[in-house]
């Protein structure tokens, strides 16, 4: 177990999610191990101590009666997943510290937005939505885009707003997780497709 947290924390620093911390720091907060059912580990910081200390920012988020309004007509979507989504946030320097948690090889702390900071996801999603407000036919539910539109033209040429946004502020996007031009799509609970809105029949 001890080598996996190495080799994760590792990975971590190399790919500049987090950084070694040498000085005193204020904050330090336990580190959480969680097994996968593959044998791999997730690493998670008890952040409830330092959470405490921060001053929670409020966005809103999209509710499904907003989804459906949006969609309603559509005839061809796309959902795009931002890969590794918070991670792709920078951490302002002098808000890292405060993120700090201790490991059994010495403390770290993050260089990018993190799970479990308790605003994470108001953040995240207020800065998506920021990058597509302009987009008519664009919408966000934290690292999901949904991209559609009434013709595949209208449809083409969001998507290519997008991309061509997301490229120039270097977000990037997992390709195994997107659905590219598909005549229905299932979120939400919902079924959306050019013959109106049904619930998931899988739900």
């Amino acid at each position: 177990m001890r080598q996996n947290v190495s080799d994760a924390l590792d990975t971590l620093e190399s790919d500049g999610i987090i950084e070694k911390v040498s000085d005193a720091t204020p904050w330090v907060s336990p580190l959480v191990i969680i097994p996968k059912k593959d044998g791999e580990i997730r690493l998670c910081i008890d952040m409830r101590m330092a959470n405490q200390a921060i001053q929670r920012e409020r966005h809103p988020t999209p509710t499904v009666d907003d989804l459906i309004h949006k969609l309603n007509g559509a005839t061809m979507f796309t959902k795009l997943d931002l890969r590794s989504g918070y991670h792709q946030l920078p951490l302002a320097e002098e808000s890292r510290h405060i993120t700090t948690f201790v490991t059994h090889k010495g403390l770290y702390r993050y260089k990018k937005l993190n799970f479990g900071t308790n605003s994470a996801s108001e953040i995240f999603q207020h800065v998506i939505s920021e990058q597509i407000r302009d987009i008519p036919n664009a919408i966000n539910i934290s690292d999901d885009i949904i991209i559609f539109g009434i013709t595949q033209a209208e449809h083409d040429k969001a998507l290519h707003e997008i991309f061509e946004r997301f490229s120039l502020i270097g977000l990037t996007f997992n390709k195994d997780k997107c659905e590219f031009s598909q005549s229905q799509l299932t979120f939400f609970g919902f079924v959306f497709s050019g013959d109106g809105i049904s619930p998931d029949p899988a739900k």
